[in-house]
């Protein structure tokens, strides 16, 4: 039986761990679109940032950034922006991994060169989730 429970206890750990990375990639993706251009540069730093991670979904994470595109672009365009980020917030449960979101999402607002005004309050709305 203890046996059993640390095999569930660490497959809860791994779930865990991919859900925050997943709700990190989901915030990246909503950033590099919701200024409605989807820069190269953007691109390029969130892909430089996806290969750093250990990926452990049944999804390739190239499969997983076209899905969360479609995602993102549904919430921008329906004005869900703060209903996806407070609901991708509720994954990322370890401070460091919400600071990571927080420097992510300004990373990549700035990868352009400028972070518009509806990306900065998409930011200080994410800081807020977090407080």
């Amino acid at each position: 039986m203890n046996f059993e429970k640390l095999l569930n206890h660490f497959d809860m750990g791994v779930c865990v761990d991919q859900q925050q990375r997943e709700a990190l990639v989901d915030l990246v993706i909503l950033f590099v679109e919701i200024d409605g251009v989807v820069d190269d540069r953007e691109m390029q730093y969130t892909k430089n940032w996806l290969e750093s991670l250990t990926w452990t979904s049944t999804l390739s994470p190239a499969d997983y950034l076209q899905e969360t595109s479609s995602k993102c672009q549904a919430a921008i365009s329906e004005n869900q922006v703060e209903d996806f980020i407070r609901h991708r917030a509720i994954h990322i449960v370890d401070h460091k991994a919400q600071q990571q979101a927080i420097q992510l999402a300004q990373g990549v607002a700035m990868s352009d060169g400028e972070i518009a005004p509806v990306e900065q309050q998409a930011i200080n709305f994410l800081k807020s989730c977090f407080s």
